[in-house]
């Protein structure tokens, strides 16, 4: 998918400029992740991923994949970058940005959904009930 619009090819532009968002993206690429698990594999500061990944959302560039409800009550989200690839080309004429989507199989989908009603809490050692909310 071709970016037409300048606002938004100089914002992909400078999303793609900044190391923190290169790294973010490149780990949530093939699946999604707490912004806690985003966090530890990257390398970035927790507070720096919510920034971060804040900004990447109003681009369009991440998308929330599950919002979880623990039974204790707290709730997070998992992210997962909504592009694959990044195409940026630029000529005498102009700058062009070519955006790949990231695919979701329906294997993928159902495997989600199944790892994360076996997933348990380590403190308490019991299965999770968990509320998942997907947004499409």
């Amino acid at each position: 998918m071709m970016v037409d619009q300048e606002d938004r090819k100089n914002a992909v532009l400078l999303a793609m400029s900044d190391g923190y968002m290169r790294r973010i993206l490149s780990s949530i690429i093939s699946e999604a992740k707490s912004v806690d698990q985003i966090s530890k594999e990257s390398g970035v500061p927790a507070s720096t991923c919510y920034r971060r990944i804040h900004q990447l959302l109003g681009l369009a560039l991440v998308r929330i994949e599950k919002t979880i409800i623990r039974p204790e009550g707290k709730k997070y989200e998992t992210f997962r970058s909504a592009v694959a690839d990044v195409k940026i080309s630029f000529s005498s004429q102009e700058l062009s940005i070519e955006l790949t989507p990231t695919k979701i199989v329906p294997e993928d989908r159902l495997h989600n959904m199944w790892r994360t009603t076996k997933e348990t809490d380590d403190r308490q050692q019991q299965p999770l009930a968990v509320l998942e909310i997907r947004a499409q």
